[in-house]
């Protein structure tokens, strides 16, 4: 047998390797509520957008009537679907959406750890995208670093004043703590190259 036929036998071989792992998963759905779905696939992590997996699980999602839209997170490998609810069974969308992507139907997963682990993407996400807003609207003067502390701070003013009429805000030490400690932990570079540069200093004012 030649060189290039085993070249050839062993791209083919390849190809049905590639093609039997995705075959043999299925599209695990990992969170939904109405309007709203999310899955993930293991074909689906690090794929690119032409790649011909997510590009058949987007074209079916997308021509599907009711489907609002598609996004993808290539480092969880999950997929988002927004759909008008009433209009779309999901189980169907979602079988039509694994069957045309080459995988395995689908199956619920909604209490898996690939679940809590897209929760806290999401939630990741979500803060990063606040944090991004609120620097933008400051000019890149502040961010969450200073604004969350500095509404704790705000918070024990107001309940010192208040005292036991506060309601349900937190006692005004137990909020300056936390204010306290939220800048320290998100400015600890900064606090340490203070306090390095404060040492230096006083070594210096101690020399002869």
């Amino acid at each position: 047998m030649s060189h290039k036929e085993l070249v050839l036998i062993g791209n083919v071989e390849g190809e049905h390797s590639k093609k039997h792992r995705w075959t043999d998963e299925p599209l695990r759905l990992v969170h939904h509520h109405p309007g709203y779905l999310r899955a993930r696939a293991d074909a689906f992590v690090g794929a690119e957008e032409n790649s011909p997996v997510l590009t058949a699980a987007k074209k079916a999602a997308e021509g599907t009537p009711g489907v609002l839209g598609w996004s993808h997170n290539p480092k969880t490998g999950s997929i988002v679907l927004k759909y008008i609810p009433g209009l779309i069974n999901t189980d169907d969308l979602l079988k039509h959406v694994a069957k045309k992507a080459g995988l395995n139907g689908f199956v619920e997963d909604l209490h898996s750890t690939a679940h809590r682990k897209e929760l806290v993407h999401g939630f990741m996400d979500a803060v990063q995208e606040v944090n991004r807003i609120v620097e933008q609207s400051t000019g890149g003067k502040a961010d969450l670093r200073e604004l969350v502390p500095l509404a704790l701070a705000a918070t024990s003013v107001v309940a010192f004043i208040q005292g036991d009429d506060r309601g349900r805000l937190p006692s005004w030490d137990s909020a300056i703590y936390h204010s306290y400690r939220i800048f320290m932990q998100w400015h600890r570079r900064e606090v340490r190259k203070r306090e390095k540069k404060e040492r230096s200093k006083e070594h210096s004012d101690d020399g002869p």
